[in-house]
């Protein structure tokens, strides 16, 4: 990777800035991170003043670890794969195929 692909930018987060050596092509990535971060902090201090920044940081890092999480669940393709496969096996078994001309079992 070249060295013109990275660069500083500095992110203000919360109260504090952070210079943050990207790449060009995540650079939108981290900025709109870094407003969603905040948008959430300013949410939380409003909804319960006086609770301190390190709460309110907690808060969010625990709202933004579920979505990750969820979406991670959402993404898995598992399911549909065991499913595929259910239905390829009972499409055999109805057109009389024998189980071992399946192609689950030639691999």
């Amino acid at each position: 990777m070249e060295v013109s692909e990275k660069f500083v930018i500095r992110l203000l987060i919360g109260k504090h800035t952070y210079p943050i050596t990207v790449r060009r092509d995540q650079e939108e990535i981290y900025r709109r991170a870094a407003r969603e971060i905040n948008e959430k902090l300013g949410r939380y201090e409003q909804a319960y003043p006086n609770l301190g920044a390190e709460r309110y940081t907690s808060a969010v890092l625990l709202d933004f670890a579920v979505r990750v999480l969820q979406a991670e669940k959402e993404t898995d393709s598992s399911p549909f794969v065991d499913m595929a496969r259910g239905l390829t096996q009972e499409i055999d078994e109805l057109l009389g195929l024998a189980p071992e001309s399946s192609p689950e079992k030639k691999k």
